[in-house]
Formats: C-alpha cells, structure tokens, sequence
C-alpha cells in the first residue's frame, strides 16, 4: 500500500472511543456518544426489532433533551435519522459515517455545533444549509458529489476544512471547479483537498490565506512546479515539496528492490 495515501482526520480512530450504544435504554447521560441505531444484525436477528429500534432513536434524538455534546453515528444515516439529530440542541461535534442522506437542512438549526464530519456523502445535493452557520469552524465533506465551492466560500468561520474523497477503498476523484473560492476563509489555519482533481489547477489563491498552517494536496504531477515554485515563500508549500521529495524516494526506493 502506498504509504502517501492519506485519510480523512475525522476516519481517523478516537484514541479513547465512547461505548457504542445500539438501544435507546442504554444511553445514561454520557456527553460523548457513538450510536448504531441501523445495521443491527449482529444484535438483533428479528428485523422487526431492528425496525424498532431505529424508530426509537429516530423519536429519542427529536425529542429528548440529553447531554450529548458529541455524537458519533457509526452505521448507515437515512434522511429521517439525521433530521432527528437537530433535536440534540447542545450539540458541538457530529460524525455521521455514511448514508443514503441528502438534505443537511436541520443540521443548520443546531446553535452550537463547532464540528462537523460527513464521510460517505454521496447523497448530499447541496451544502448551501451550512453557508449560515456561524458556529461553524471544523468540516470535514466526504464523497460528495458535487460539493457546492460557492457555499463552501461563504464559510468564512472555518478554521479546519477537509473537503474531497480520502476513503480508503475508493480512487474516485472529487472534482472542483478551482481554488479561488478560498480566498474568502480568512481564518482558515488547514486545508485537506484528498482525492480531489481541480479543473484549473492554478494553486496561487492558497497563498493569500494569512493564517494557513497545514495544507494536504493529492501530489498529482500538474500541481508540483507551482508547489516547489511557492515553496521558497509559504510554509506550507514548503512542507507540500517536502512531500513531493519523500514520495520520489518511496517511488525510486520500490522500483530498485
């Protein structure tokens, strides 16, 4: 496996993770939650318990007042699961693994969510729910289809972004039109862009980011004259060379062994 292949920060395993609950009863007031409230076969032969037991979730995250600052949805997301989630009105940080799920609308009504990972997007038809919320610092959007660069500029609150396609089983590109779109996100201090293809691949808006820390680019062979060109002026192009030069390394140490 090529060492270089980098994966989303939100796929990245909790180095402590919460219990994962699979029953609305064994919820106790834990703050940090991870819920399988789908796939269920291993816990529960009878489909119409597992049916059930979402329905329970469904109408216990709409409509109970909990203590949940971080949920973890850990199995597949319908629509109805994750409208329910806009009910957990404490909420600061959602993971939803993956899911047939489109319309982020009711995510948009959560006052306090900070961060806010959607892996396995492939349903999502529009950010633009998120463009207004100024809570927002930490996104991570994988998978999506067609991941709004206009709604992604209007987020000028960000401060982490991950926007593209670093899942492990899949090569499928992330198309984005260009890059001028970040200009506007003054705060943002890193940028992932994994698995992502960029029609105009002209990199020089990320310069004019004033706090950028950290940036992770595909090191695809039509972005690296710019890189090492910028090198010289930006930290953090420097450490994208850097990168370049460790992959030629792999590269030529595996095509001699």
């Amino acid at each position: 496996m090529n060492p270089f292949r980098r994966r989303e920060r939100a796929e990245l395993p909790a180095a402590n993770p919460a219990a994962t609950l699979w029953r609305v009863d064994q919820y106790a007031g834990q703050s940090e939650v991870r819920v399988q409230a789908t796939q269920l076969d291993t816990h529960e032969p009878s489909a119409a318990r597992r049916r059930g037991i979402y329905a329970e979730w469904v109408e216990f995250l709409a409509t109970t007042e909990t203590s949940i600052v971080k949920l973890d949805l850990v199995s597949r997301v319908p629509q109805d699961l994750l409208d329910a989630v806009a009910g957990q009105r404490g909420l600061r940080k959602l993971v939803v693994k993956w899911g047939p799920y489109r319309d982020l609308s009711a995510l948009s009504t959560l006052p306090r969510l900070e961060d806010l990972a959607l892996l396995g997007a492939t349903g999502v038809a529009s950010l633009e729910p998120l463009a207004s919320m100024p809570t927002l610092s930490q996104l991570t959007v994988s998978q999506a289809k067609e991941p709004s660069t206009s709604a992604l500029a209007r987020m000028v609150h960000l401060r982490e972004l991950c926007v593209g396609n670093a899942y492990p089983g899949s090569d499928r590109s992330v198309v984005l039109p260009d890059l001028r779109w970040v200009v506007s996100l003054v705060e943002l201090k890193h940028l992932d862009l994994p698995g992502t293809r960029i029609l105009d691949p002209d990199l020089s808006p990320l310069l004019e980011l004033p706090g950028l820390e950290g940036l992770r680019l595909p090191l695809r062979r039509s972005y690296r004259k710019q890189v090492f060109d910028f090198a010289s002026r930006s930290p953090v192009f420097a450490a994208v060379a850097s990168d370049y030069e460790e992959y030629d390394a792999f590269v030529a140490s595996t095509s001699h062994g």
